[in-house]
């Protein structure tokens, strides 16, 4: 990758909803460099990122219990283990091959190696259940939609609606088909229960930890940290039935929405 740089100013909601899909190119916010040829301007954005509705200005925070238990026991399971990772983390960053080293605190993945890493270790069942020896975010999307809503299979159970969601969960997505070729989409788990934003209609906000290499609202990841493990708050938009039809990447104040459906399943 070309290590030549430019500058653009476009909205920072842009930036963190590209970037963050592994998509492999992104635009620029101010005051941060990245390689030239990821940058994309706005007139040449796929018609699934579409722009968020105008609406006012937040006026408190949201609260998000992050003390909830999980739902099921695989749930609980995974929450141990990113409670571990979180006290354990020295450094981390984010990249396609896992490389991961608890002695000493280092740990080095993606989205779905990061995933794929913990079920090996908290809910075995599901990690096989996907069949594959290098699962991706696709994998996980398909996985779960294949699930019923009634009990499990191979691993996992489909949630139907939105609002079932709890901590220990696991959220994925596929990249939209107009982004191209690129990673195929994002995966990692809920750490609160979804909570509806006053402002925003149909939408939803909820605490998650993944690894990407850009942060979502308030996250733990410093900008220009290289990404890896870290925790945020994600927005998705629904149907108004509890079905997820889009995310904006950093949060409540996501300036845009990328249009793709959003699956949740329950690890039993």
């Amino acid at each position: 990758m070309s290590r030549r740089v430019q500058r653009r100013r476009l909205p920072r909601g842009l930036l963190l909803v590209l970037c963050g899909a592994g998509l492999g190119f992104c635009v620029l916010v101010p005051d941060l460099r990245v390689p030239a040829r990821a940058s994309v301007p706005p007139d040449t954005m796929p018609a699934s990122v579409v722009r968020a509705p105008q609406r006012p200005r937040p006026r408190a925070p949201i609260a998000l219990d992050l003390g909830e238990p999980a739902a099921s026991v695989s749930g609980a399971r995974v929450l141990r283990r990113l409670t571990s990772i979180r006290e354990r983390v020295v450094s981390t960053r984010y990249q396609h091959r896992t490389l991961v080293r608890e002695s000493r605190g280092e740990y080095a993945w993606d989205c779905s190696g990061m995933v794929s890493w913990i079920l090996a270790r908290e809910a075995r069942p599901a990690l096989r259940g996907l069949r594959s020896a290098r699962p991706v975010a696709r994998s996980y999307v398909q996985a779960i939609e294949r699930a019923p809503t009634t009990h499990s299979r191979r691993g996992f159970r489909r949630l139907a609606h939105l609002t079932e969601a709890r901590p220990g969960d696991v959220f994925a997505w596929r990249r939209p088909l107009d982004w191209g070729p690129g990673a195929t989409g994002h995966v990692g788990f809920l750490l609160s229960r979804p909570v509806p934003v006053p402002e925003w209609p149909a939408a939803y906000v909820f605490r998650v930890a993944d690894a990407t290499s850009f942060g979502h609202q308030d996250d733990t990841r410093p900008d220009g940290s290289g990404g890896g493990y870290g925790e945020g708050t994600l927005l998705v938009t629904t149907d108004g039935e509890g079905h997820a039809t889009g995310y904006g990447w950093f949060g409540r104040h996501s300036d845009w929405i990328v249009t793709t459906s959003v699956v949740f399943g329950r690890l039993e």
